[in-house]
């Protein structure tokens, strides 16, 4: 039954959520129960390969790989999974994340028209982001980039916010399929003159040496295009504070939480592989495009008054982080950068979340219109300080252990001036959050807010249970950090 699994917690999503949009488009909103049940169901799907995962490395395995026949002809190409201990340990955040931004829909998005399209294109988008992660070579992991693009298109152009939602949809649409085309042109050229997409063959040593010297740095480019446009890493990231400040606090979740650390999942399965000599070539160029993507995002993010628009410019910033960690090639800065992945999916996600609890209490998400929330919506203060506090590094929450990894990663690689820079710059990290936090929950509340309440239970569950996991990856790192080492 294991063999399977991958498969069904991959696919499952989309199938399912495809049938779900024939059958229930005239239920109303009804669909969002069984399709909540499905995003569930994968996320206990991907949690059942643990013990066969842990089996495996106890018994000198390094990962699971299973595949199927695909296409034979006119190139042999399988159809697979790649289960290590990097590709679970993000491919279950990812699973949690959508499943919770489903279960937060079902309040949040329940009087909102085309219900069975809106779960249908979550559920799909979802799929999409498992296949990513899971896939074991580079024609399918294509094709799933791919499909995370097209539903999420439709969910901010069709249910974000804003009367410019089309317009702010099909900019998103653009900016990243031209980044999946260059990337695409990468994938295929390495296919030429390797003979294969197959990443376990393509990590061989010796494959690296069939692509001809001149060709490296520019398949290395393409890709790093690619991947850099769904990181939205500075100069390419003008797509995302429109698209995730418009899309439905959810989808916001689930694109700022989720999507973007796709890219970094490919730098980490592709380039550390295949092109690790290329990267420490690189490696300065790289850590040069994390700092300023650090930077650029923060001064932005304490520019902002639009909640939703600052914790956008926020993600901008933390994905710095993170490709800063990845890009100094470091043992230490890699891991620090894998971590931070997941601390980031939790704070992220659970920040986007209060700041649609926020919105859908009071009516508005401007941060001058707010003020002295905390008394009167507790659990949303409590919960949207703890995130706050973790992705602005503090102790003893989860986000001090991967940002203090990152800082010694960079330390370990030899960039003393550029770590040194990147330390400094957390202040501004902590300035913005601070600054949100404060003149949304304290000081005076505005008249017209008097009579605000706390959120749903439907939208708190989620929040809580991320805040949670927040305290204790915190307080126990090991629990993650002793399956991504």
């Amino acid at each position: 039954m294991f063999y399977h699994i991958p498969l069904l917690a991959t696919l499952l999503p989309a199938i399912l959520g495809i049938i779900l949009y024939l059958v229930g488009r005239g239920v109303g909103k009804k669909v969002r129960w069984p399709a909540t049940i499905i995003a569930f169901l994968s996320v206990f799907l991907i949690l059942s390969m643990l013990p066969d995962l842990i089996g495996y490395y106890q018994n000198g395995g390094q990962s699971i790989y299973v595949t199927y026949e695909w296409i034979k002809s006119p190139i042999e190409v399988t159809f697979g999974f790649y289960i290590d201990n990097i590709s679970f340990s993000i491919g279950l955040i990812i699973a949690v994340l959508s499943a919770f931004s489903c279960l937060y829909s079902t309040k949040y998005m329940e009087n909102e028209p085309g219900q069975a399209g809106y779960y249908a294109n979550l559920l799909l988008f979802m799929s999409g982001m498992l296949g990513v992660i899971f896939s074991s070579n580079l024609l399918q992991f294509y094709l799933f980039w791919e499909l995370m693009l097209i539903p999420s298109y439709f969910l901010i152009a069709f249910w974000g916010t804003a009367k410019r939602a089309l317009t702010i949809g099909f900019k998103y649409f653009i900016f990243t399929h031209i980044g999946a085309v260059c990337m695409l042109f990468g994938i295929l050229s390495i296919y030429t003159y390797t003979g294969t997409f197959d990443l376990v063959t393509l990590s061989l040593p010796g494959v690296y040496g069939k692509i001809p010297p001149n060709m490296i740095m520019l398949i290395f480019a393409l890709l790093l295009i690619g991947f850099c446009v769904k990181m939205a890493t500075f100069p390419l990231h003008t797509w995302l504070p429109d698209a995730h400040t418009e899309a439905p606090a959810p989808i916001s979740a689930m694109l700022s939480g989720a999507m973007i650390k796709c890219g970094a999942y490919a730098m980490i399965r592709i380039f550390l592989s295949m092109f690790s000599s290329t990267m420490l070539q690189t490696s300065d160029y790289l850590a040069i495009i994390g700092i300023v993507t650090i930077i650029y995002g923060g001064l932005m993010a304490l520019a902002q008054t639009d909640i939703k628009r600052l914790l956008a410019y926020s993600s901008i910033s933390q994905m710095g982080y993170i490709f800063f960690g990845i890009g100094v090639g470091s043992e230490l800065g890699v891991t620090g950068g894998l971590f931070h992945i997941v601390n980031h999916a939790i704070g992220k996600g659970l920040l986007f979340m209060c700041a649609g609890v926020i919105l859908h209490q009071t009516g508005t998400r401007d941060i001058r219109k707010l003020g002295g929330l905390a008394g009167k919506m507790p659990i949303t203060a409590i919960s949207c300080l703890i995130g706050a506090l973790s992705l602005a590094g503090t102790p003893p929450l989860s986000g001090f252990w991967s940002e203090w990894m990152i800082f010694g990663g960079g330390l370990a690689a030899g960039k003393v001036l550029f770590t040194l820079i990147v330390v400094i710059s957390s202040v501004i990290t902590a300035g913005y959050y601070l600054w949100f936090v404060w003149r949304v929950f304290f000081g005076a509340t505005p008249e017209n807010l008097e009579n605000v309440k706390e959120g749903s239970w439907l939208l708190l569950i989620p929040i809580v249970a991320l805040t949670a996991a927040t305290i204790v990856l915190g307080i126990w790192p090991d629990l993650l950090l002793g399956l991504i080492t």
